[in-house]
């Protein structure tokens, strides 16, 4: 008798094909299509919660299923992209089954600006007022929905706040070549700061086979403030992938989908200017998963628990994201540390609240600002350990001879016969 976990997922990766691509990705995308079709359209419940089961299957395929590293280890973190895809098609989804009201668009005005304005704050008068939508618009609709995953230019996000934008919209052309600057800035830095972690690692990580940042042959003083500055290393080399990332779709969006600038507003924040947790992870940095982290998460754990038990939710629902990227390796996902960041930072909220009840005053300040980072700095330490020990801190993220850093100094010595 054939077992379900055979009938559900294939007992190995099978590497990306056209076939591979239709048969399991595929159907994930169009289920998840098709709900971000049906929450537009009133009197659709019924048949997003009998899409649900078929979307969360579908997306539980797709991200166990396929291998975009094509068998080679130095790629592996590729399949992390593939399984956070369908983590957030499967996360989404379920928020979109249990929406109690059908999402609409918002006139966004072509060159405004934000400027630290929540959603629904800023953008509540300027609803498209229509009686329901009709289906070939929450078909093309549907498009900028499925990518769009702060709701920008929509009417859910509730209390979601937009970091100012530091250059204006009014012009297209000078958007796009701001973002193009900051594209090749954040690019050059994430390459320098990934490769100053890996020089720093001990015996290099072990490869992409992976290690531990912490060296045993340094005495603890020495080892651990290395592994402090490999995860402050590692952090950065985050913040400015995803920056990066960011303002790639945001070239492709505005220069061949023709969308406005003020669609795409700053996506942090300037996180390490944070003086408590909770300004770090409830503002500064980015918020792409912040409306499904609560309406999966906290919203229910809040109902039984209350605001401690809200934070904690949407922490775990963080942790599972992670855990299962991170498992995506294929060396394991280290769940213990994984969560255990995630219920730490959800505890240190927590500590904040009890702390502001006790004193009156929040957490502010230098002394805001050191607590801030010493516990982000120790917690991460394991978090970034774990990400060493699959070999992820070794990964290939470009062709060594194609390096943004290598490429820059190749042109500096030939170019200006420096060096």
């Amino acid at each position: 008798m054939v077992s379900l976990s055979r009938l559900l997922v294939s007992q190995e990766r099978a590497s990306l094909s056209v076939s591979t691509f239709s048969t399991l990705f595929l159907p994930a995308f169009v289920s998840y299509f098709g709900m971000a079709v049906l929450v537009q359209r009133k009197r659709t419940a019924m048949i997003r919660f009998a899409l649900l089961p078929v979307t969360l299957l579908c997306s539980y395929r797709a991200g166990s299923s396929l291998d975009l590293s094509f068998g080679i280890p130095d790629y592996l973190f590729l399949n992390q992209i593939l399984v956070a895809a369908a983590f957030t098609f499967s996360m989404r989804s379920t928020g979109w089954a249990f929406a109690k009201n059908p999402y609409s668009r918002i006139a966004l005005q072509p060159n405004k600006t934000f400027n630290g304005d929540t959603m629904s704050d800023s953008t509540s008068s300027q609803l498209i007022n229509v009686e329901d939508t009709p289906l070939f618009t929450a078909f093309w609709n549907a498009w900028d929905l499925s990518v769009n995953l702060r709701g920008i230019g929509w009417d859910w996000p509730k209390g979601l706040r937009i970091p100012k934008s530091s250059c204006g919209t009014e012009s297209t052309s000078k958007f796009l070549l701001s973002t193009l600057v900051k594209l090749l800035f954040n690019t050059l830095a994430f390459d320098a700061a990934s490769r100053a972690a890996q020089y720093l690692s001990p015996e290099r990580f072990g490869s992409t086979e992976g290690g531990t940042i912490f060296d045993a042959s340094l005495p603890p003083l020495s080892r651990y403030t290395r592994s402090a500055i490999i995860t402050i290393l590692s952090g950065c080399a985050v913040y400015l992938l995803v920056e990066s990332l960011y303002h790639i779709y945001t070239i492709v969006f505005v220069l061949l989908f023709r969308q406005a600038p003020s669609q795409w507003p700053p996506l942090f924040d300037t996180p390490w200017l944070s003086t408590s947790l909770t300004s770090f992870w409830g503002r500064r940095w980015h918020q792409l998963l912040r409306e499904y982290f609560i309406s999966v998460g906290a919203r229910p754990l809040a109902y039984l628990f209350g605001r401690p038990g809200g934070v904690m939710g949407a922490f775990l629902i963080s942790g599972a994201l992670h855990y299962l990227v991170l498992k995506a390796m294929e060396r394991g996902g280290h769940p213990v540390v994984v969560f255990g960041f995630f219920i730490m930072q959800a505890v240190g909220l927590i500590l904040e609240d009890i702390w502001k009840k006790r004193t009156g005053s929040r957490v502010d300040g230098f002394w805001g600002s050191l607590w801030t980072w010493l516990w982000l700095v120790f917690w991460g330490t394991f978090m970034i350990d774990a990400w060493a020990r699959v070999g992820l801190i070794e990964s290939k993220f470009f062709p060594d001879d194609y390096r943004p850093t290598v490429l820059l100094v190749h042109f500096l010595k030939h170019g200006f016969n420096l060096f």
